[in-house]
């Protein structure tokens, strides 16, 4: 077994289907930021954490340097031509051992990512699947496999699945300097590969907004 080192949060998006014209990261849900929500969630279950920024970086630097200042920030200059492959590339960089990376648009539940990092100290690489529910889903063929374990064996927009990719893995430190395609593309190689459950919501779209502090109210209701 080895236990996740570190992770990295992917920032550096431009953001243009949800219109808002500040960073994902940044939109405030139930009155806390998704990043806060990520960092404070991660700080206590891996030893480092690296924030890649791009779009309106100054932004991202003030809100970490008054609110998280233990975070590493580092820079995607080409966050106009790149896509979060190229961003989480770059976050890569001094990590030795196993990472987890996460897009830095999503609501996740606290109790389903720590399953989800202690589950991806036991595999070499765990891929996060969620259940559908995105306005740009991109799904994720899921077949079982003994003792109740996930296993994904495809991706794909026109995939007839109730699971979608949750922008969310652990594995080895990557380096997709020229990746062209999506992150769940760079993965596509070495499938199957083991999957976990998330209980999240990414925030891509305004509907995907609402859909996420829905979420949160529904949790503030049950708490």
């Amino acid at each position: 077994m080895q236990a996740v080192e570190g992770a990295v949060i992917a920032c550096a998006g431009l953001g243009s289907r949800l219109g808002m014209g500040l960073p994902k990261c940044l939109i405030e849900v139930d009155g806390r930021t998704i990043l806060s929500r990520l960092i404070e969630t991660l700080e206590s279950r891996v030893s480092r954490i690296h924030v890649v920024i791009g779009y309106r970086e100054e932004m991202v630097a003030e809100y970490c340097a008054r609110h998280h200042r233990d975070v590493i920030l580092i820079r995607n200059p080409r966050f106009r031509e790149t896509n979060t492959a190229y961003s989480i590339s770059l976050g890569s960089a001094g990590f030795l051992s196993k990472v987890l990376y996460l897009d830095g648009d999503l609501i996740i539940d606290e109790l389903s990512l720590a399953g989800f990092v202690e589950k991806a100290a036991s595999v070499r690489t765990l891929v996060g699947v969620t259940q559908a529910k995105s306005e740009n889903a991109v799904f994720a063929e899921i077949s079982s496999r003994m003792q109740g374990e996930m296993e994904i064996s495809a991706f794909g927009r026109g995939l007839d699945s109730s699971y979608e990719w949750a922008n969310v893995f652990s594995g080895p430190p990557l380096r997709l300097e020229e990746a062209s395609g999506y992150v769940y593309q760079a993965l596509e190689s070495q499938l199957p590969l083991p999957a976990c459950l998330l209980d999240l919501h990414e925030v891509d779209t305004p509907g995907d907004l609402m859909a996420a502090e829905e979420f949160m109210s529904k949790r503030a209701r049950r708490e």
